[in-house]
């Protein structure tokens, strides 16, 4: 199956793009591997395409950043792999790519993307439902049992009839028995709570559009710790990962596509 990861690289871009498995202990290089691996070096190096591990940016000497985030720490190497005399193997390993940053870069000089990382027919990105999707709408329920695992689901729309048993309420998911089991909550309290669950994300999900149109700049992640949204939005009840998604569905598209952290684990020869 073709993967949809958001970030690669190049050393695994270089060997899935020819068809090679990247995991394999290589003694020696596949031609068109090496090729891959001199053209993705020689666009990072021109500015064609954003290195995640690698900055363009000029470190001053008596800097205290990290040299490895730094592509002329690395300038003999990135020659020797343009020029097809050396092959790093830690460098090629240390450079990451963004999945969207490829994207624009291959339809800047029209190459055809590359089907293990852009699957024909598939869409570029996950479309998230108004309400989100069934795995979101989890909730624990306290098993009655020590290490047994009850988990409930909300309905988007308020609670799913067939989900309610004669007595009025909740069917939850049983993990030992792969049977449904009942919740003790009454359902009149399970409705109330999944219609506080749904004005809750509209309720954040609005600042956070109010704080995209006055400022671009905010990450998803800063926002999803702002204190609009915590206090005031009441995201401070619920898990920081069910928020960010909330979050991300009203996010500008240039700030879902924003680059994430730099990998903490260097590329230098050793």
């Amino acid at each position: 199956m073709p993967l949809i990861v958001d970030e690669l690289t190049v050393w695994d871009i270089s060997f899935r793009w020819s068809g090679y498995d990247p995991t394999e202990i290589w003694f020696r290089l596949p031609l068109t591997v090496k090729d891959n691996s001199r053209l993705l070096m020689q666009a990072i190096l021109h500015g064609e395409i954003v290195c995640e591990t690698m900055t363009l940016a000029k470190r001053p000497p008596d800097s205290k950043a990290d040299p490895k985030y730094y592509i002329r720490t690395y300038t003999d190497d990135v020659y020797a792999c343009i020029h097809g005399k050396r092959y790093n193997r830690k460098l090629l390993k240390w450079a990451v790519l963004n999945r969207m940053d490829f994207h624009d870069w291959c339809k800047s000089r029209s190459i055809p993307l590359p089907e293990f990382w852009f699957p024909p027919g598939w869409k570029l990105d996950f479309e998230m439902p108004e309400l989100g999707t069934y795995a979101l709408r989890a909730f624990h329920i306290e098993p009655e049992q020590e290490g047994g695992v009850h988990i409930g689901f909300f309905s988007p729309g308020g609670v799913d009839e067939e989900s309610k048993d004669q007595q009025g309420e909740v069917g939850i998911v049983s993990r030992n028995s792969n049977v449904l089991s009942q919740n003790s909550v009454p359902f009149s309290e399970k409705e109330e709570v999944l219609r506080t669950n749904q004005r809750i994300k509209i309720a954040c999900q609005q600042i956070a559009s109010i704080i995209w149109k006055n400022d671009r700049n905010p990450t998803i992640a800063s926002v999803v710790k702002n204190e609009l949204i915590q206090k005031y939005g009441g995201a401070a009840s619920y898990e920081e990962d069910t928020v960010r998604e909330w979050i991300k569905q009203v996010a500008p598209s240039e700030v879902r596509n924003r680059r994430g952290r730099p990998r903490k684990n260097g590329g230098e020869e050793s």
